[in-house]
């Protein structure tokens, strides 16, 4: 996203109609080449951490320990205890809300505990996804429909993606079927929707940096203020790096005609028009957008109840973070009952 205080960009494909997006790949994220499915084991429930990554939540008891402990942690690192105790299991929840303020821009440890970083079998950075319950996790179709073999693997609860050791393991797993959106178009875009299966069931009730968002029950309002998070550029072509720690930025729903009018200024031309099935937008104010490397991150609004639910999913741009031009993300509401229909499929 980008911000005049190096937010992070976190978009993919901003390109032209006409071409399949080719892939894009970020850092290359720590840990086993081999798929880990259960938590790497912690003596007493201590371990040192990343500076930043130890939260202080009262449900679930959790204390930066400095003195009185063997523990030699390196530079940047502390010494955390805690062990998880009364989880929710409902979507769209924040089990981590005490973590240490981060530099603007920079997402607290557990704040998008549904974030999903889809990997390489080398633990290359290939996108992102969101966790829609405790076996699936709904992407956009182009960045997994060049691996048929389904050779990539799915992260989850992972924060600083080359850090050693945080409090909480992440967990991956492997995808065993994706269900692709029988319209999709790489052409165009069109249905750029996709959900893949997991080789096994997410722990929620005992994993405090995991859980899932809620999906929509209408349609995102326009003037709304969301969120997207991501491991994706910080500025749009050759200069910009993909980022190690999650990164998020706040956007606002733009209406689709007014986005369709705004892009039509741009090289799509005045005769472009904006699939209103397929697409949302949201953005458009300078500085502030998603941009290359995160295709399939999830568009988050938070509810009066304090839920928070994924609208939209990263698909394309015109650029990034130009403030006359909004993102395209694709729209999730307008696919629930596909995606339902392949939550219970065999």
């Amino acid at each position: 996203m980008y911000l005049k205080f190096n937010l992070l960009f976190i978009f993919i494909y901003c390109g032209v109609f006409g071409q399949t997006p080719p892939p894009t790949y970020g850092v290359v994220f720590s840990g086993s080449t081999t798929t880990t499915t259960t938590p790497r084991p912690t003596q007493s429930g201590c371990r040192c951490v990343a500076a930043g990554s130890c939260p202080a939540n009262p449900g679930i008891d959790v204390r930066i320990v400095n003195q009185g402990t063997s523990a030699s942690c390196t530079a940047g690192q502390v010494w955390c205890c805690g062990q998880p105790s009364g989880l929710t299991t409902s979507c769209g929840i924040r089990k981590i809300t005490n973590a240490p303020a981060q530099p603007t821009g920079t997402a607290r440890y557990g704040a998008y505990p549904w974030q999903v970083a889809i990997l390489l079998s080398d633990n290359t950075y290939l996108g992102s996804g969101v966790l829609i319950n405790d076996n699936h996790v709904l992407t956009v179709a182009h960045k997994v429909s060049p691996y048929p073999n389904l050779n990539f693997k799915l992260r989850l609860g992972d924060w600083d993606g080359q850090a050693t050791s945080e409090q909480y393991p992440y967990r991956e797993y492997n995808p065993v079927r994706v269900f692709i959106h029988p319209n999709y178009n790489s052409q165009n875009l069109f249905n750029d929707v996709a959900i893949i299966r997991l080789n096994g069931i997410v722990p929620l009730a005992t994993s405090p940096n995991i859980n899932t968002a809620c999906l929509p029950t209408a349609a995102p309002v326009a003037g709304s203020r969301c969120y997207v998070a991501g491991w994706g550029k910080n500025s749009f072509g050759s200069s910009g790096t993909y980022q190690r720690v999650l990164k998020e930025v706040d956007v606002p729903i733009i209406d689709q005609n007014t986005c369709e009018t705004r892009l039509r200024a741009t090289r799509l031309g005045q005769y472009f028009i904006l699939d209103r099935n397929s697409f949302m937008c949201a953005g458009g104010e300078t500085g502030k957008d998603s941009c290359t490397g995160d295709g399939g991150a999830p568009l988050v609004c938070s509810s009066n109840s304090g839920q928070w639910t994924a609208v939209g999913l990263v698909d394309w741009g015109i650029g990034c973070a130009d403030s006359t031009v909004p993102g395209v993300y694709v729209n999730i509401f307008n696919y629930l009952s596909w995606i339902n229909q392949q939550l219970t499929a065999a």
